[in-house]
């Protein structure tokens, strides 16, 4: 049960995303449905993604 509740919110949570990498994408001036904004949406998750995987590479110095 509890996977299932961790996969729903991380669903939701990534919608959220999207709908705001999307409207950054717009604010920056780039139109949507064209291979720029296209483009601008995947450099955003693409940060996104090294970010993450920066935090899980990083020494953890709690004791």
């Amino acid at each position: 049960m509890r996977y299932f509740f961790a996969l729903v919110l991380s669903l939701l949570l990534a919608g959220c995303q999207s709908a705001e990498d999307g409207e950054r994408c717009a604010d920056y001036g780039f139109d949507r449905g064209t291979t720029e904004f296209a483009v601008c949406k995947q450099r955003i998750d693409l940060a996104r993604q090294r970010r993450m995987e920066r935090s899980i590479d990083a020494p953890n110095y709690d004791y």
